[in-house]
């Protein structure tokens, strides 16, 4: 059975949350997620791949979390998928995920980096262990795994180590912008207090619903949750056109979009028609026909977006800090990146470099810390050819960083 709100806050305030000192994040990274991105079942049915757990240690050295740390990260997000520890359920297969989760986590600190321990629940369908199961059916059982968790990393020094509960809620966007009795809040505060009861030092990282949208995190009120010992954080890919065209994984006519320059007053007249075409190219080479209404709008939209764009989510995060009196340190710009290379093409790097940096002095304009998507990838910050992982000058002058000077 769910804990009361009540309940939850009881606890939270029985075990020590109140009254800490709140762990400092400047400048992070968000590592990798997963090498094998299988279903749960597979991995679960396959010996090996389950055997090194979070599975990126598998290629992740500690030269390349030392990298970091000398290029002037002081901290790095680690998701860490809970689904295949929630499918197991209580038991050896279970704690030994757990404890994965925990040397993962040493890795970093052992490199000089602080860390969060992100929970990155992937969608999964029907799954058990999928980001919809956890905040649908498996609630409970998911509430007891993050005591679980807390419980195993609560040796882990306290103002470096940092345990994120639930990576992008993708749910309760109606409780947000409808109007309709929002479900995140309460079920947060037992997700709160399921951790800070096993984990009594350790700092919190809460957020909104809604894929952790500033708007989402500008709706709770987070004196439902009485603990000092919190950051509160929230992610921005605006504008999203430009961060997301051509990803595969979102839907038309953003997907067939590329070549959409930032700012976005960059975008001529002459640049829009050859995007339009382009796309409506790319459309129907994939589908047989082209929505030519949808593209053409979808560049028009694009065209006509400010630049301070960029910054408008920020500052709705800033303003939510202020009015509930929540210092700004204790925000932390937890995602943003771009997509800048697709199936091998890539977009002018000033495009990309430019958005970084205006992206990055938002953050730090507002007195917030910040983690850029991601490592490595199509959205990476790394070089794709440097075997430690490093960031080339440009990048590291994007991102403000003096990377070993």
């Amino acid at each position: 059975m769910r804990l009361s709100l009540a309940l939850a806050m009881a606890l939270a305030l029985a075990n020590g949350g109140v009254g800490a000192e709140p762990l400092s994040l400047k400048r992070g990274v968000n590592g990798d997620l997963w090498n094998n991105w299988g279903s749960i079942a597979d991995l679960r049915a396959d010996p090996e791949a389950l055997a090194v757990f979070p599975d990126w240690r598998r290629n992740v050295t500690p030269q390349m979390f030392e990298a970091l740390a000398e290029e002037g990260f002081d901290f790095i997000r680690l998701p860490i998928d809970p689904g295949p520890a929630l499918a197991y359920g209580p038991g050896p297969d279970q704690d030994r995920l757990i404890d994965g989760m925990h040397a993962a986590a040493r890795m970093g600190l052992d490199a000089g980096l602080k860390v969060i321990v992100d929970l990155h629940p992937l969608p999964r369908g029907d799954e058990i262990g999928g980001a919809e199961s956890i905040v649908g059916d498996h609630f409970p059982d998911y509430v007891a795994l993050v005591g679980r968790i807390g419980a195993r990393l609560a040796d882990l020094p306290a103002d470096r180590t940092v345990l994120e509960l639930l990576n992008e809620p993708a749910f309760d966007c109606e409780g947000v912008y409808a109007g309709e009795p929002p479900k995140w809040p309460a079920m947060q505060a037992e997700l709160h207090a399921a951790a800070r009861t096993a984990a009594p030092n350790l700092p919190i990282i809460l957020t909104g619903a809604c894929w952790s949208q500033a708007n989402a995190l500008a709706s709770l009120d987070p004196g439902l949750i009485a603990d000092d010992n919190v950051l509160w954080t929230f992610h921005s890919y605006a504008p999203f056109a430009y961060t997301h065209q051509g990803a595969g994984w979102i839907g038309a006519p953003l997907k067939y979009l590329l070549d959409l320059p930032y700012p976005p007053s960059l975008m001529t007249p002459e640049i829009a028609a050859q995007v339009t075409a382009a796309a409506e190219a790319r459309m129907t080479a994939a589908e047989g026909s082209a929505d030519t209404e949808a593209i053409a709008q979808a560049v028009l939209e694009y065209k006509d977006t400010p630049d301070t764009a960029v910054a408008e989510e920020i500052a709705v995060a800033a303003r939510w800090a202020d009015t509930h009196g929540i210092p700004r340190s204790q925000i932390l710009l937890g995602e943003f990146g771009a997509l800048h290379t697709v199936d091998g093409v890539s977009q002018p790097p000033e495009w990309y470099h430019g958005f970084l940096a205006d992206k990055r002095k938002a953050a730090e304009d507002a007195g917030m810390g910040w983690a850029v998507l991601s490592w490595s990838g199509g959205m990476g910050v790394a070089a794709p050819d440097d075997p430690d992982r490093r960031l080339s000058p440009e990048t590291c002058a994007a991102l403000g960083l003096p990377c070993g000077k």
